[in-house]
């Protein structure tokens, strides 16, 4: 059992050793199949043509963005870890930054034919850093995509209620269980099954969304239902 992609977590004072055993681990597989990839068309195997290699640049650009991911997740990780880094608050509209995230995935859903649908309700503002919202958007609706089935949907809420503002991001994918839910929020936690074995990620974007809710004094809960999706919710006072 690997424990960088079996549910084990850093402790606190661990996380800088964490961050390079990951980074380490997880860059290794997709640099070795890139730079085999470019062995195959430095060596002309396939002929000296150019159209057989468009599939394996192909794979090459899948495999650097996965490199891509990885690196920019540590880096919010990091960034979000140091108390150090100063956070400039601003009047930030939430229904236009979610409306601009979720335009950001739509090619990536209809690829797998996925229904995305809109409840968000115009004109709701927080106080807040630009950066910090889009994480929390960003990582919710992608993991709503990557762990969908095909010809499903997902549906990004946000609305105000009497005495906060609400986001959910509903999805109608493979779901999880009571203890995969009770882990699924540490840092470098990845629930490894036949479900998920060719789904990529750093296992750190939903720690992430639990570390900036908090830095809101925000709540962040999960309902979820193996075969039937999941529902994260967040309340914002």
């Amino acid at each position: 059992m690997n424990p960088l992609h079996d549910d084990n977590r850093s402790g606190g004072n661990g996380i800088s050793f964490e961050i390079f055993t990951v980074m380490g681990h997880d860059m290794k597989s997709p640099l070795n199949a890139v730079e085999s990839y470019l062995d195959i068309m430095q060596g002309r195997v396939l002929g000296d043509a150019i159209d057989p290699y468009i599939p394996i640049l192909e794979k090459c650009i899948i495999r650097l963005h996965q490199m891509r991911g990885l690196i920019t997740d540590v880096v919010d990780w990091s960034r979000i870890q140091s108390s150090s880094q100063p956070r400039m608050l601003t009047t930030l509209d939430l229904s236009k930054t979610a409306r601009t995230i979720l335009k950001e995935f739509l090619k990536e859903a209809q690829k797998r034919n996925i229904d995305v649908l809109d409840s968000i309700e115009d004109g709701i503002t927080i106080e807040a850093t630009a950066r910090e919202i889009e994480l929390i958007f960003y990582h919710l609706i992608d993991n709503a995509i990557k762990f969908n089935h095909d010809n499903g949907s997902l549906r990004v809420t946000v609305k105000r209620l009497p005495e906060h503002i609400a986001i959910q991001v509903t999805d109608t994918g493979i779901g999880m269980n009571t203890e995969e839910q009770a882990r699924i929020f540490h840092e470098f936690v990845r629930i490894k099954n036949k479900k998920t074995q060719n789904i990529n990620g750093s296992g750190l974007g939903l720690a992430i969304v639990k570390k900036l809710v908090e830095l809101y004094h925000g709540s962040l809960c999960l309902e979820s239902e193996p075969d039937k999706g999941s529902t994260f919710s967040v309340l914002f006072s």
